[in-house]
């Protein structure tokens, strides 16, 4: 074992070492090294010492365990236990209504909007990360939150008509 930056890094061929790499690595989507590594006693703990065979046998009880541990707690988990869903959280920004948007040219649909800078800001402050306004905005194209059909192509109706449609969106 190493340490580079105040950060210990595993040089090793052996399983169980390489798969505790492969799991802290899988959680830099929501910590940094800094706080993985803080929290490393309790994934060994959560994870069984990072014995793959132990981890492939957990069941629902063990998973649920480890998902309600506010130590280990993912940021869509803590979304998920303030809104009921991620869905919840995203469609109230828009009020549970898609954004119906009138562009004739591809040059109006723009990259971004006010309400994706907002998310992005929040979603950053919940502990996301690499959800700048620009992949939130489109996120938010590709979930139908806003369409932004050019009014001439040969779906938009079809989507505003879906977005019209009385129905929740989560």
């Amino acid at each position: 074992m190493t340490t580079a930056g105040g950060h210990q890094f595993m040089m090793t061929s052996k399983l169980p070492q390489l798969f505790e790499l492969l799991a802290m690595c899988g959680l830099l989507m929501d910590f940094n090294w800094t706080e993985i590594v803080k929290r490393r006693q309790l994934l060994r703990q959560a994870f069984a010492g990072f014995d793959p065979k132990k981890v492939a046998k957990m069941g629902e009880k063990e998973i649920v365990e480890i998902a309600s541990n506010k130590e280990l707690t993912l940021a869509e988990s803590r979304v998920e236990r303030e809104y009921g869903s991620f869905g919840s959280y995203m469609w109230e920004y828009v009020s549970f209504k898609p954004m119906i948007n009138k562009f004739r040219y591809p040059r109006n649909v723009p990259l971004r909007s006010p309400k994706a800078e907002a998310i992005s800001k929040d979603l950053m402050r919940r502990g996301f990360r690499f959800v700048g306004p620009v992949i939130v905005y489109s996120f938010m194209q590709a979930a139908g939150m806003t369409i932004d059909h050019l009014v001439g192509c040969f779906r938009y109706k079809e989507c505003v008509n879906l977005a019209e449609r009385p129905w929740r969106h989560v």
